[in-house]
């Protein structure tokens, strides 16, 4: 199965519903149903945005809207778990972790280069990050150890 990839927004990554019910093998409407029926559940792990788009098949008149929701790291999780164990779930399931644990890993590391950019920006800012910098690294250096890369990372070092 091929890598799963995340929408990013506001800072945060974020699982479509549609990608979500392809994997799984699914009609998107079916999702859909089982996200709104869970939804008092699934919005106690955050804010759960829903999103329209315009979709246009072949032959038809006009566009046709579809409604899909973007679901964060717990929320995908928690809709997952609704679903019974199949090999095609687990596998997704599996591909769900680490696409979420590789879009931290990014996040940290885009971080990271801004707050050095910062850093060399003034004086003040140089103290502070010169305070923060072992845990920034730190961060980066555990989610990479999660992630077991093999990237060449030396310049990412404490």
């Amino acid at each position: 199965m091929s890598a799963l990839t995340l929408n990013h927004s506001e800072g945060e990554a974020r699982a479509d519903s549609r990608v979500l019910a392809e994997r799984l093998g699914i009609q998107h409407k079916n999702t859909m149903e089982l996200i709104e029926r869970y939804a008092g559940k699934i919005q106690q792990f955050g804010l759960l945005p829903f999103q329209t788009e315009a979709v246009t098949k072949p032959g038809a008149r006009g566009a046709k809207h579809q409604r899909y929701a973007l679901l964060n790291e717990d929320q995908a999780y928690f809709l997952l778990a609704l679903s019974r164990n199949t090999e095609r779930v687990v596998e997704l399931k599996s591909s769900l972790v680490m696409a979420f644990r590789e879009a931290r890993y990014g996040m940290a590391c885009q971080a990271l280069e801004t707050r050095k950019q910062e850093a060399s920006q003034s004086g003040r800012r140089l103290a502070l990050w010169r305070y923060e910098k072992p845990g920034a690294y730190q961060h980066v250096a555990h989610l990479r150890e999660q992630l077991q890369l093999t990237l060449g990372l030396e310049d990412v070092r404490p």
